[in-house]
C-alpha cells in the first residue's frame, strides 16, 4: 500500500538577515516533493491517526482545490456524501480504519484523477459502484467492510447473477436497447 507522510515542516529564520525560508517535503504516492517558494501549492489535508470522532465533515466537499484527503484511523462516522464528485482533482483518499457507514457513492466513479483509494475497515455496505474510476481499484480498497459486496470483491451482491455481464434495459423514448453500463 503506498505510504503518505505530510509532517516534515520547516522554517529556517536568520536572525543576522531577517531570512524567513519555508520548506514543507510532501512524500505520497512514493514521490518526494519539495514545496520553498511554492507553498500555497500543498493541497492536502493528513488528519489521520487523531483520534477525530463525529460525522464525517460535509465542508470538505467545498475545498475544490484539494488532491490528497486522508482522515485514517479515526473515530469518523456518517456517510460519504453523494457531492464529494466536487472534489474533481482528488487523487488520493484514504477514510480507512473509521466508522463510516452507508452505501459508497456512485459519484466518486466520476473522480478522475483519483489514482489511490482506500474505504478498508469501515461499516460500509450494499454494492460497490463498480464503474468508471472505481474499475482501477483492487479489493484492497474496500476489505474489511463485511456488508460490502460485488467488484472486485469476491461476494457477490444478492440477485447478481454471476454469468450476466451487462443487463440490457429498453429504452423508454425509441424502444431501442441501451447497455445499462452506459448509465
Amino acid at each position: 500500500m503506498a505510504q503518505e507522510q505530510f509532517n516534515i515542516y520547516q522554517i529556517n529564520v536568520n536572525v543576522n538577515s531577517s531570512l524567513y525560508e519555508e520548506r514543507l517535503v510532501v512524500i505520497t504516492k512514493g514521490q518526494s516533493l519539495e514545496y520553498t517558494k511554492t507553498l500555497s501549492l500543498v493541497v492536502g489535508i493528513d488528519l489521520s491517526n487523531n483520534n477525530l470522532s463525529g460525522e464525517f465533515p460535509q465542508e470538505i466537499t467545498k475545498l475544490f482545490g484539494l488532491v490528497v484527503l486522508n482522515l485514517s484511523r479515526n473515530h469518523i462516522t456518517g456517510q460519504i456524501p453523494e457531492n464529494i464528485s466536487m472534489l474533481r482533482q482528488l487523487s488520493s483518499l484514504d477514510l480507512s480504519s473509521n466508522k463510516l457507514s452507508g452505501t459508497i457513492p456512485s459519484s466518486m466513479a466520476s473522480l478522475s484523477f483519483l489514482s489511490y483509494l482506500n474505504l478498508s475497515n469501515n461499516n460500509f455496505y450494499g454494492k460497490i459502484p463498480f464503474i468508471g474510476q472505481m474499475t482501477t481499484f483492487t479489493e484492497l480498497a474496500f476489505v474489511g467492510n463485511p456488508d460490502l459486496c460485488g467488484a472486485p470483491l469476491a461476494t457477490k451482491c444478492q440477485n447478481e447473477d454471476p454469468n450476466k455481464r451487462q443487463s440490457v434495459v429498453s429504452d423508454k423514448n425509441d424502444g431501442g436497447y441501451i447497455d445499462q453500463w452506459f448509465y
